[in-house]
This record gives C-alpha cells, sequence and structure tokens, in this order.
C-alpha cells in the first residue's frame, strides 16, 4: 500500500502517472489536508471576537465561549456498545482546539455574525 501527501502541481501529475501505471482495480482513498487553526486566528477569536461580545455583554470571554461551542459545535453521533449489542445516539459538545484552520473559521464567523 502507498501512501502520499500532494502539495503541488508536479507531485499531483505525479501521481496520476502512478495511477495510470497500475492495473485494475484497485482501491483509493483520498483526504483533504488543512493545517490546524493558527495561533492569530486564535488570539483573534480572544482578543477581539469575543472581548467584543464580552465588553457588550458583561459576560465573561469563558462564558461565551462555552455558549458559542454549545451553539455552534454541538453533534450528535450514533455510537455502538458492544455490552447493550445495541446503536445509541450520543450528543456531545467537542473542544475547538480540535478544528482545522478552516473549520475554526467558519465557526467564528458564526459567532461574529450572531453578536452582529
Amino acid at each position: 500500500m502507498d501512501f502520499a501527501v500532494i502539495r503541488n502541481n508536479r507531485q499531483r501529475e505525479r501521481l496520476i502517472e502512478a495511477i495510470k501505471e497500475r492495473r485494475l482495480p484497485f482501491r483509493v482513498a483520498l483526504q483533504d489536508l488543512y493545517p490546524v487553526r493558527s495561533i492569530d486566528f486564535n488570539a483573534y477569536y480572544w482578543a477581539t471576537v469575543l472581548k467584543m461580545i464580552s465588553d457588550f455583554t458583561g459576560h465573561t470571554q469563558i462564558e461565551i465561549h462555552e455558549a458559542c461551542k454549545v451553539r455552534y459545535h454541538f453533534r450528535h453521533v450514533f455510537k455502538y456498545f458492544k455490552k447493550s449489542g445495541k446503536w445509541m445516539l450520543v450528543s456531545k459538545v467537542d473542544s475547538s482546539t480540535s478544528m482545522f484552520s478552516k473549520e475554526f473559521m467558519e465557526y467564528v464567523m458564526r459567532v461574529r455574525a450572531d453578536a452582529e
């Protein structure tokens, strides 16, 4: 099994040629890579967005952050429990630190839009 990370057009062309040389059938998995959120954007979220909301509402930045996580990062997932042999719907709030930069940017834009 071969793995590769394609970062530019030349590497993509090499991959296309390697695929053409393979015999059929074969399996392919593609996954977009996004960098983890940047320190600068995280600072913007805390020092600008949450600070402005905090100044207006009187709540702490942490209280606002926790409320926004529940509102915008609330997840429902089905989880299989081996002991009972059943699937159950589990609700949870994921940490915002696990978000990729694209996902975190969309989250911050939702928070801003709601505040505006």
